[in-house]
């Protein structure tokens, strides 16, 4: 029921992106820490197919139709990507080939890329988070 008032689907996607945003992050800080370990490989956290597959899944029971949503009319929008998603991004693809003597797969750079690609993504989704719970708030409070 609580779920419902607070945005059903969305709210729970939303969740779950942002729990694996963090993941991903605390993934980034624990590469960067290892950065001279010699040895170390790199963590990488790619929550979005896990994301998409559950979703995928539990279409049926959320009155969505394979996944995607239902069309009406030949003129809307197909699915819009989930957040998080790499598609057309580079972001989770491996350009970076690391030249180190010590066999560590860390690059500074394609971390610090990383790194500030989830923290926006982090951030517009607790604004959109935010901003549907002030809504809820306003409603309840008769505003």
């Amino acid at each position: 029921m609580l779920s419902n008032i607070l945005g059903g689907q969305a709210f729970t996607v939303a969740r779950a992106a942002l729990g694996g945003l963090a993941r991903r992050q605390e993934a980034i800080a624990s590469n960067l820490a290892n950065i001279d370990t010699p040895g170390y490989t790199r963590k990488a956290v790619d929550f979005e197919a896990a994301l998409r597959n559950r979703l995928t899944s539990g279409a049926a029971a959320g009155g969505l139709e394979g996944g995607s949503l239902l069309r009406t009319d030949g003129r809307h929008l197909g699915r819009p990507e989930l957040p998080g998603s790499n598609s057309g991004s580079q972001a989770m693809g491996r350009d970076v080939i690391s030249s180190r003597n010590d066999s560590n797969s860390v690059s500074v750079d394609e971390e610090m890329s990383l790194m500030a690609e989830t923290q926006l993504r982090y951030q517009a989704l607790t604004q959109t988070v935010g901003t549907r719970m002030s809504t809820l708030r306003s409603v309840i409070r008769g505003q």
